[in-house]
């Protein structure tokens, strides 16, 4: 909206308002017309400024980004149109003020903040390697003897549970490594006897093994 059509419409709003403030004061009481007259003109003349005022300048000072203007530029030209007593040195850029001049106060201006302190610095868990489990006595599975414990070690498998997750995939293929000795793993039913000892369990063949009857 142009401004001079804003100063237009406000008037005319401050206008209907005098007329309205006169129509009900003038017949009221003691008042007579000259008293509503008086009041509506008053009512006229400070609701249109006030109107005008409020709606129709331009507030720069909102910092409002309008016509291509940044904020900083509105900053900018708000603190150009104050006295210099008011302006601190700087105010859009960091500067250290020279030694012994002490700075003007602007209205509204906030202390610094001092930065706040560091989190100390919490020490980092000390990182324990995993430990290898110790090796199940695989001789205690009724068809593994010294021989085959040992061929198994050579392919990694020195605990119960390891066998006991043999699928026949697996099973087929360590017969295949164990060679002639590899049918044992079906006709003792290792996978059977692993899964009895990783839980726990004992059978005849590892109880005898336990006592030594077994070599």
């Amino acid at each position: 909206m142009e401004r001079a059509e804003c100063n237009r419409n406000c008037w005319i709003s401050a206008a209907i308002a005098g007329v309205v403030v006169l129509l009900f004061t003038a017949g009221l009481g003691d008042l007579h017309w000259l008293a509503g007259v008086f009041l509506g003109i008053v009512t006229f003349v400070l609701l249109g400024a006030l109107l005008v005022w409020l709606l129709c300048h331009d507030r720069p000072e909102l910092f409002q980004e309008s016509k291509g203007l940044t904020g900083t530029d509105w900053q900018r030209a708000a603190m150009e149109s104050q006295p210099e007593a008011l302006l601190v040195s700087g105010s859009l850029g960091p500067e250290v003020p020279p030694p012994g001049a002490q700075m003007p106060i602007v209205a509204g201006a906030l202390p610094a903040q001092s930065p706040a302190p560091k989190p100390a610095s919490v020490p980092e868990a000390e990182v324990i390697p995993d430990l290898p489990l110790p090796a199940d006595d695989l001789k205690r599975i009724k068809g593994i003897g010294p021989k085959l414990s040992d061929r198994l070690k050579e392919h990694g498998v020195t605990r119960y549970e390891q066998i006991a997750a043999w699928d026949a995939a697996m099973v087929a293929d360590f017969a295949q490594r164990l060679g002639r000795l590899g049918g044992r793993i079906e006709a003792d039913d290792w996978v059977g006897q692993a899964r009895l000892l990783a839980t726990g369990g004992e059978t005849a063949h590892s109880r005898s093994v336990d006592k030594g009857e077994v070599g």
